[in-house]
Order: structure tokens, then sequence, then C-alpha cells
């Protein structure tokens, strides 16, 4: 009896956990990112700390208030030279744009059949004529979007300066409050899924390195081939040309990179990688497939820690040396 009403609990608590976390994803969602960043900038603070062990509060805010100045640093940067190359650009749109009419203007034979492609170059006319009378509906639906994001972005900023000034006070208050006959077993647990966290961190950034490399290379090389008349190529064609470039990037990326390492680093299967990529992609969109992978393998830990720890298997997780630093601050002075 003990076994099944053990196995139904913890079936209904991922049940719930899980509908929890699709109901509030937007906000989960955030939550983990914020966190994701607080690794990523923890060191930083851990290294002033290691100087100056009172000033933790200080070190972090002057670490967020940094980061905060080179990301708006580079926004504007990069703004600012989006800007002065936009003439340029609109004016080799207008080309390629004026150069794909030309092309659609012309019969295709295919198999020896003929072909108008000026029936579909009427029919995207039409479409586009349609599409700006429902401009209202759609600057709507783009300020709700845009007003979405903007909260959302309010909330990671808001959650790292918190994680990352009183994160490790929150931890250590966590842990202190957990009974002394579970607190060992807690905390290695809590310090397992941290790694899978930390790993994956550092796949993540190795990976986007690897991918903005390879599109930075990419696209060097084949603009200075069509510059130089080594690729003899309309503006159109160039055009049609990056993206296929980039798509294909994009598929190796998902279904060799990111399930390869990924999945050797996190002890996650490769197929399991790339379906949950899929699936996350479709459901919840690019946010859901970047966070899925890392959900998995801290599922994959939990069930494995509660499996091995019900059926009496060897323990999987002995006792861990943090769970010294969270007596209770009675015991703390009666030792």
């Amino acid at each position: 009896m003990r076994l099944s009403t053990s196995l139904v609990l913890l079936i209904l608590g991922l049940a719930a956990g899980l509908g929890l976390l699709l109901f509030a994803w937007p906000l989960w969602a955030s939550l983990l990112i914020a966190l994701l960043l607080t690794s990523l900038l923890s060191p930083l603070v851990e290294v002033g700390e290691r100087r100056w062990p009172e000033r933790r509060r200080l070190l972090a805010s002057l670490v967020y208030l940094l980061t905060l100045l080179l990301i708006v640093g580079l926004i504007l940067l990069l703004g600012a030279l989006i800007w002065d190359r936009v003439p340029l650009w609109s004016q080799e749109l207008g080309d390629a744009l004026h150069e794909m009419r030309l092309w659609l203007e012309k019969p295709l034979n295919i198999l020896g059949f003929s072909l108008n492609p000026q029936a579909l170059l009427d029919y995207l006319e039409r479409t586009a004529g349609n599409a700006l009378t429902t401009i209202p509906i759609g600057s709507a639906d783009f300020i709700g979007g845009v007003t979405d994001n903007l909260i959302w972005t309010i909330v990671v900023l808001v959650a790292l300066f918190y994680f990352l000034r009183d994160g490790p006070a929150w931890r250590r208050g966590l842990q202190s409050r957990i009974p002394d006959s579970y607190r060992d077993e807690a905390v290695g647990l809590i310090e397992e899924i941290s790694e899978v966290w930390r790993v994956f961190l550092r796949v993540q950034l190795l990976i986007f390195l690897i991918l903005g490399l390879l599109i930075l290379a990419s696209t060097t090389l084949i603009i200075w081939l069509y510059r130089t008349g080594s690729l003899s190529l309309s503006p159109f064609g160039l055009i049609v040309l990056l993206i296929a470039v980039y798509a294909a990037i994009q598929q190796v990326d998902n279904l060799w990179l990111r399930p390869r390492y990924m999945g050797q680093t996190l002890e996650l299967h490769a197929g399991v990688v790339i379906i949950s990529l899929l699936a996350a992609l479709v459901l919840t969109g690019v946010l859901g497939a970047l966070l899925i992978v890392p959900l998995l393998a801290t599922v994959k830990v939990l069930a494995l820690h509660f499996y091995e720890k019900h059926y009496g298997l060897p323990d999987p997780l002995p006792p861990h040396p943090l769970a010294e630093e969270t007596d209770s601050p009675g015991q703390s002075e009666t030792s």
C-alpha cells in the first residue's frame, strides 16, 4: 500500500508541476532566463567577494549596473550601424524586388508546360492590398506583443538583480529550514540540478559562439565573392543564397550540433533532444526550445534520484559538503 501511495503522490506531483509550468510558462521562462544570467554573472561577483566579503550587495549592484550599461551600449552601437546602412539596404532591396518582378513577368517552361508567374505576382499584390486594410488590427496585435515582451523583459531584469544580490542568502535560508535528516540529501540534489544548468549554460554559449562564427564567416565570404565578381549573381540571387546558407546553418544546429553536444554533456539521447526541440519549438516557440533540454535533464535527475531512493538502491547522492554550511542559527550558536 505504501508503494502505490508513494507512486500516486509522485505522479500527481509531477502532473501538477507540469500543469503549473504550462499555465504560467512566460513567468517561469523569464525566471529561468534570470537564473541563467545570474549563473553567468555570479563568478564576477564572487571574485570581488573574496576580497571584500562584506560588500556582496554593493558588488552585485555594480556588476548588474555595468552589465546593463554594456547591453545598452551594444544596442545603441548596433542601432547606429544599422541606421547608417538602411539607405543602402533599401536601394539593394528595391533592385532585388525589381529583378524579381522582371523574372516573374517571363513565362516558365517546365516539362513542356508553360506557366505564367504574372498570375502569382497579381495574387501577391492583391494579398498585400488586403493586408493594408487590416493595419489597425495588425497594429493592435503588434503593440500588444511588444508590450508583453517589454513587461517580461522587465521581469527578467528585476529578477536578475535580486537573484544576483540576494541569491546566496536565499539559498542558505532555504537550506537551513530543511529538516536535519533530509538536509544532506536535499542539498546534494539541489547542487546536482545546479550543475545541470551550469553545464547547459556553458554548452549553450559554446554553441552560440560556433554558430556566430559560421554565420559571420559564410556571410563575409559570400559578400566578398559577390563584390569581387567571382560570384555572378543578381542582387535577388544573392539574397536567396544568404537566406539558404542561414537556413542550412540553423538545420545543422537543430539536427546535429545541439543534439550532439547537449545530449552528451547532459546524458540525454540525441533522438530525445531532437524531438523535444521540435515539439517545444511548435508548442512554446523559440524560448521553449532553448530551455526544454535542461528542463528534461532536471526531470531526469529528479526521477532517477527518487527511483533509486524508493527501491533502496545505492545512495545516488552522498552527503554534500555544502550541507555543513546550512546549519540553523540556533545550532551554529550552540556549537
